[in-house]
């Protein structure tokens, strides 16, 4: 009886890390357009993004005084995932929004669950459930009605399809890898110091301008860094080892109906019926995925 309510509490408060996680990362784009509005290189934003985000990461594994001692096995995975989960992520990423609409790239970038759940059942066994399927079809014909195919071109469909494979990776090595026994904190703190480092050698080589435009372009850094990176990838790292990379990589699809929603707020968006529509399907597969009762080991 307390092994299962154990478990149930476990397993609400993942639910809640990834809801959390979705709707700190759904905050992002808002606040990094207002940064590029302010006239700052894409790179060097992302570069200041984990500068910040290493920077403020380490500070708090000194308050906690938590150990970065880690085995040269979780070194190299750990630095893996960094660097194919999120460098590479962001670059196939940025590179799609530059060919095709940003709707469209962050739908075939969201295809992302369907990657984790065939790794999950190829790579690991994981029995595949209908509560499983149920949610990750209606999340994808949610993302199908928010797109828009007019401006359709291949090259710009591949990378932002590929950015979904290499995001998928993350998340299962988030649960399968040996770094999945670190503190939260402590990948967070090497998925910035990688991504630091990767796109400030980006920004150099692109000769791009590392000069922070304004006090409000740093100000907003400063919040986009705690919140929607440090917070939102440990809230996104908890939920994957308390809930498994399936379940948490459909709850995380509530990323663009939270910047759709912030969109329509800051800067009065206006949305089709047939974009709420997909919204709706997306929280559906949500509440689906969530009394899917198996959780994986």
């Amino acid at each position: 009886m307390i092994g299962t309510m154990n478990k149930n509490s476990n397993t609400k408060y993942g639910v809640l890390a990834v809801v959390g996680a979705s709707f700190l990362y759904g905050m992002l784009p808002i606040f990094m357009k207002e940064v590029l509005l302010e006239g700052m290189p894409e790179n060097t934003l992302i570069f200041y993004r984990f500068l910040f985000t290493a920077v403020f990461a380490l500070i708090l594994l000194g308050v906690t005084r938590t150990s970065l001692k880690m085995t040269k096995r979780q070194f190299l995975e750990l630095t893996l995932a960094a660097l194919i989960g999120y460098g590479a992520t962001a670059a196939l990423l940025t590179n799609a929004y530059t060919l095709i609409p940003v709707g469209l790239a962050t739908m075939f970038h969201f295809t992302n669950p369907l990657f984790v759940n065939i790794a999950m059942i190829l790579l690991f066994k994981e029995k595949p459930t209908l509560f499983k399927g149920i949610s990750v079809f209606c999340a994808i014909l949610g993302l199908v009605f928010m797109a828009d195919f007019s401006s359709l071109r291949p090259l710009g469909v591949l990378l932002a399809t590929l950015s979904g494979v290499t995001y998928a990776s993350y998340v299962v090595a988030n649960k399968k890898c040996s770094f999945a026994e670190l503190d939260s904190m402590v990948v967070v703190f090497f998925v910035g110091m990688v991504n630091l480092i990767i796109f400030g050698t980006v920004s150099l080589f692109s000769h791009a301008s590392m000069a922070i435009p304004s006090v409000r372009a740093l100000v907003i850094m400063v919040i986009l860094s705690l919140f929607c990176t440090i917070g939102a990838l440990y809230l996104l790292t908890y939920g994957i080892r308390t809930l498994g990379a399936s379940k948490a990589s459909v709850l995380n699809m509530l990323e663009p109906v939270v910047s759709l929603i912030a969109g329509m707020i800051v800067y009065h968006e206006t949305a089709s019926i047939k974009i709420l529509l997909g919204c709706l399907l997306i929280v559906i597969s949500g509440i689906v995925v969530v009394k899917d009762d198996p959780v994986e080991e």
